[in-house]
């Protein structure tokens, strides 16, 4: 099972019909991205500079919605990462690159359909900060030497 389809980030984002819905959705999804990189940053030594970098890459994207005039006030929040102490960094690191390429999906198409400069503004920002958490944890070339 995939990270972010067991946090319930990944339906939510998908099943989210209106601008505050992408907004809150996106919320909740920088809010699993943070608290899994913070609890995996010290399963593998050499993944621990990426994970924390996601982590404040998170942070920024959860501001930057906070920034949008449409996101709902109140609400339920994330819940606790579904991932297990003993699962993989990589895997977790996978997850979190899925779900930042689904939070940069939908960030980009909210703003192209936002019409206020706030709203469009925030979820441009916020999917910056999605692109660079997908950048981070997605697994490339450069990474053989690590695994």
């Amino acid at each position: 099972m995939v990270m972010h389809e067991s946090s319930g980030a990944g339906p939510s984002l998908r099943q989210a019909a209106t601008l505050p819905d992408v907004l809150a959705a996106s919320f909740d999804a920088f809010e699993v991205i943070r608290l899994l990189a913070r609890a995996s940053e010290d399963q593998v030594p050499a993944l621990l500079a990426a994970f924390m970098t996601a982590a404040d890459a998170a942070v920024d994207g959860r501001e930057a919605v906070t920034a949008a005039p449409s996101l709902p006030s109140g609400g339920e929040g994330a819940g606790a990462p579904a991932a297990a102490a003993d699962t993989d960094a990589w895997v977790i690191a996978d997850g979190m690159a899925a779900l930042a390429v689904l939070l940069g999906e939908r960030l980009r198409h909210a703003a192209a359909l936002s019409l206020t400069a706030g709203d469009r503004g925030a979820c441009e920002a916020a999917a910056e900060a999605a692109g660079r958490i997908c950048q981070l944890m997605a697994r490339g070339h450069d990474d053989a030497s690590l695994r």
